[in-house]
């Protein structure tokens, strides 16, 4: 801290008279390191040490990594311009700890995340968030799939007109007597193949799948019927 100091005097008040203090406390250890306004010559270049509330200038990066590593092992640093000239003043504990809130009434300090913490905190949240979408994808399109296939299976599976049922089938029932061996419902799927076999003229035709095989095709029967009578029954190779 005091090298850090001398170097930021040395450079922005050249031919100040600096001051070094350390004194021991209860249980931390006061660093105090105050120059003067530099000799008002030509060559002087005036101070441009940061002050509360403006932001950081390039050039003082000694300042804020110094401020960085103060607040690490627990510790406050003040920094800011005195009579003319400037002041870096530090309190270090004996033990590390947290930093304590700053009460009302205290000096004013630059309340800083450290850099090295902040870049850790946004690479952390980087990575967090390509691992949720890393882990969203194939989970959502998993998701989507178990849905589909449930649905699609369910809907294959409740229109699955049993062959002993359809044997039992006759031209001329009523539709009443033909929906008591009927499944829940009829099969929509039809291939193109299949819409396009010509039909009785005048009927209205009802499909159904000959078995519950989801991964294969299978034979379709249909039942055409004119008014309320079936008239035609037939099975469509799958």
């Amino acid at each position: 801290m005091v090298q850090e100091s001398l170097t930021n005097a040395i450079k922005h008040a050249p031919g100040s008279t600096v001051r070094v203090s350390i004194a021991r406390q209860a249980d931390r250890t006061e660093v105090r390191v105050t120059n003067s306004a530099a000799p008002a010559t030509p060559a002087t270049t005036p101070p441009t040490f940061p002050v509360p509330g403006a932001g950081r200038a390039a050039g003082h990066r000694g300042l804020t990594g110094l401020r960085e590593r103060v607040r690490l092992l627990g510790g406050t640093l003040h920094a800011a311009p005195r009579e003319g000239g400037f002041e870096v003043l530090a309190t270090l504990p004996d033990q590390v700890h947290p930093q304590r809130p700053r009460s009302s009434g205290e000096p004013w300090e630059e309340t800083v995340a450290p850099e090295s913490a902040l870049r850790l905190a946004g690479a952390r949240r980087s990575t967090r968030r390509r691992f949720a979408a890393a882990f969203a994808a194939p989970v959502g399109l998993a998701l989507l799939t178990l849905v589909s296939g449930a649905y699609l299976a369910q809907q294959l599976t409740t229109c699955v007109l049993r062959p002993v049922d359809f044997a039992a089938l006759r031209p001329g029932q009523d539709r009443v007597e033909v929906d008591r061996l009927l499944p829940e419902r009829q099969f929509r799927y039809l291939p193109d193949a299949v819409r396009a076999l010509p039909v009785p003229p005048g009927t209205d035709c009802a499909y159904y799948r000959s078995n519950g095989n989801l991964l294969d095709q299978v034979d379709l029967y249909r039942l055409c019927y004119e008014g309320s009578r079936l008239v035609a029954k037939d099975v469509l190779p799958g």
